[in-house]
């Protein structure tokens, strides 16, 4: 089963520990994130319908987000017409950042409201993860 597995971690910065596994890749990493930026992610993927043209995308690291400043990124996109989608996940090691995994799985808007859900519970700290969990 594919998956993406949020914790976070509550310090003066506030680290977002990160895992996806697919079924041909998996990954482990992190970034430290304030706890305000994973809960707008979290309130963004309430939107309905995804459209192609703009992706659900989170990007964290350093400065342009780009190449090897990417440590986490997420984009969740469109996959079919019949409603599927597919989370695209970028993880790199963010001290060694040439070190890194790019994976995807598909999964469906239940399964990113309950993730939306888990989100919200982790912030919170009513929850110790959030999973979105794909196939």
């Amino acid at each position: 089963m594919s998956q993406l597995v949020l914790r976070y971690f509550a310090s003066d910065d506030g680290c977002l520990d990160v895992a996806v596994i697919s079924d041909k890749f998996s990954g482990h990493g992190g970034f430290w994130i304030h706890d305000q930026d994973v809960r707008v992610f979290g309130e963004e993927l309430s939107t309905y319908p995804i459209r192609p043209e703009a992706p659900l995308t989170v990007a964290w690291g350093y400065e342009m987000l780009e190449g090897e400043n990417l440590v986490v990124g997420v984009e969740i996109v469109p996959e079919n017409s019949r409603g599927d989608l597919r989370v695209r996940v970028e993880l790199a090691d963010y001290t060694e950042r040439s070190e890194r995994v790019r994976t995807s799985f598909q999964t469906t808007y239940a399964e990113l409201d309950r993730f939306r859900t888990a989100i919200a519970a982790l912030m919170d700290r009513m929850a110790e993860e959030a999973i979105l969990r794909g196939r």
